[in-house]
């Protein structure tokens, strides 16, 4: 239901007083939704009638006598109405909106296309227009996200203000290594890169600068940071004078680590150490970014490795070390290769994954194709049940012939539309199994016809003695239409009917489906069956 429409069993539209009373429901007073009928015949909406039940309020406005007290068991659902109001165009509910369509279209256009349809903000649960929708979120709403200037934090428009005076830490920036948000100042800084960044720590795992498998990274950084600090240093000279002397660096080149319990892990943590003292040189000594300010050179303290790391920096780009240079980036791509090696595999098997996924999907499409041919014929006889014939002759077109036969979904029943002998007369209805019945099925295709319950049943003579004609009519030759007639024996199955539909009677073998199209029986992939019953009795 539509927003507002609490308490409203019925459909809300525009231009509701030209409406018809009869297309609208007694309780609500609006258009009718899902309409049933009561025994009194009054029409309601299908939700009008609740589980406690109520009075027919329009046999109460109409003053009558006997008013039924109304059930869902006693109501049934009216189509006639529902194809009624379905087929009238009404107005859109939402002023000003000028559309005026057919009731299954406005529904979707009241609910989803409508610019002037009321819905609410999902920020601050405002109801207004959906064409004011996108301006109220990016300039109107009190919940919108603004940005703080000062730390750049996202939060609601409504609690700027208070989180200006209490919770912003006033202006920050991104650790280059772990993009966490830290306040502007030396001291932060300086922190965070000693103490706080996770950037190659993890409990349990070995320390990166040489202490081995440590249980407490966290507390282990904070006591150790002089220690660290010498290590770094010792092994970024011990690592410069090798590059100097053109020598080859392996893993002899850890100087001053110590060698943890696994070799392998030994060797991949010092070459990281290595690549970290290159490839961070420029974090470490950038005193904007640590801030750490102007002290004595002291390798036991952090804040004297500024000045050692900016003279290594710029002696690596020397013109006589861009060959030696070479070689190391040769190296290190060579590390980040071997270290891609388990994602790209671990991508593989997820594209693989994909891929099973994606035949699933089409299975089910495919799937899902074969049910909508069922409801398109299900569709079909539905709307063939609702014309019939009155005069005791029927003739029924039945299309779409080997499509129906050659699925394997569903068995291909089809049902004609009611026929009636005479307007007061009897109620039957042809069936057709186009892939055979009993002894017919899979070669011949099956015809019969059962006893409906009827409106006049109780006026009639039973039971039913009249003979009935199967005809597969052929449209090449009118002269060769295939005939077998079938009369009652006054068995049970004959007698007056007690259920809606009655057995069925005919042909199990009425005609081989190999000589539908070779005798012109099928043309353009359509059958025509032709159901006659006699006038009278023939006993």
């Amino acid at each position: 239901r539509g927003m507002g429409d609490r308490g409203i069993c019925g459909l809300k539209v525009g231009k509701l007083k030209q409406v018809q009373n009869r297309l609208k429901c007694p309780k609500c007073k609006h258009l009718m939704r899902s309409p049933v009928q009561a025994v009194c015949g009054h029409r309601y909406c299908a939700d009008a009638i609740t589980d406690e039940g109520m009075d027919c309020i329009a046999c109460k406005e109409e003053d009558e006598d006997d008013v039924p007290h109304l059930t869902r068991s006693s109501v049934n659902p009216d189509p006639a109405m529902s194809r009624e109001l379905n087929k009238t165009k009404f107005n859109c509910r939402w002023q000003p909106c000028p559309e005026k369509m057919l009731l299954p279209d406005l529904i979707k256009h009241m609910e989803s296309d409508c610019q002037h349809r009321e819905i609410h903000c999902d920020q601050c649960n405002t109801q207004l227009p959906a064409s004011a929708m996108d301006k109220h979120l990016k300039s109107q709403c009190p919940k919108r996200r603004v940005v703080c200037e000062s730390c750049k934090e996202s939060v609601p428009n409504d609690q700027i203000e208070e989180h200006k005076n209490r919770e912003c830490i006033g202006s920050t920036q991104l650790c280059i290594s772990c993009s966490a948000r830290i306040r502007d100042t030396d001291e932060a800084r300086r922190k965070h890169a000693l103490t706080d960044c996770p950037v190659g720590w993890s409990d349990g795992q070995p320390c990166p600068f040489g202490c081995g498998p440590v249980s407490n990274a966290k507390e282990h950084r904070q006591e150790y940071v002089a220690l660290h600090t010498d290590r770094l240093l010792a092994k970024a000279k011990s690592r410069a004078v090798q590059c100097s002397e053109g020598q080859e660096v392996g893993d002899s080149g850890a100087v001053g680590l110590e060698p943890s319990a696994s070799s392998v892990s030994t060797s991949q943590m010092e070459m990281k150490i290595v690549e970290d003292v290159f490839d961070k040189a420029e974090l470490v000594y950038n005193l904007e970014k640590f801030g750490y300010p102007e002290h004595p050179k002291q390798t036991s303290d952090p804040r004297g490795q500024a000045e050692f790391f900016e003279r290594m920096r710029f002696s690596r780009i020397a013109p006589d070390e861009l060959d030696k240079q070479r070689d190391v980036m040769s190296k290190k791509l060579a590390v980040t290769y071997r270290a891609m090696e388990p994602f790209m595999a671990q991508m593989q098997r997820q594209y693989e994954e994909l891929s099973a996924g994606d035949a699933v999907y089409k299975e089910l499409l495919c799937a899902m194709s074969l049910k909508e041919v069922r409801i398109c014929d299900l569709d079909r006889n539905i709307s063939l049940q609702e014309v019939g014939s009155s005069d005791g002759t029927l003739i029924w077109k039945i299309p779409f012939f080997k499509e129906r036969t050659t699925s394997t979904d569903y068995e291909p029943v089809l049902y004609s539309p009611l026929l009636f002998t005479d307007k007061f007369g009897y109620k039957l209805s042809a069936v057709v199994h186009l892939n055979g019945q009993g002894r017919g099925r899979g070669s011949h295709i099956s015809l019969f016809a059962r006893i409906n319950k009827g409106p006049y049943d109780a006026a009639l003579t039973w039971p039913f003695k009249n003979k009935v004609s199967f005809t597969l009519m052929n449209q090449s030759s009118p002269s060769d239409h295939l005939t077998r007639h079938f009369v009652p024996d006054g068995s049970s199955q004959f007698q007056r009917p007690t259920q809606p539909t009655g057995q069925l009677f005919g042909f199990e073998q009425f005609c081989p489906k190999d000589d539908l199209e070779p005798k012109g029986f099928l043309k353009d992939d359509t059958l025509f069956v032709k159901v006659q019953v006699a006038k009278s009795p023939l006993f």
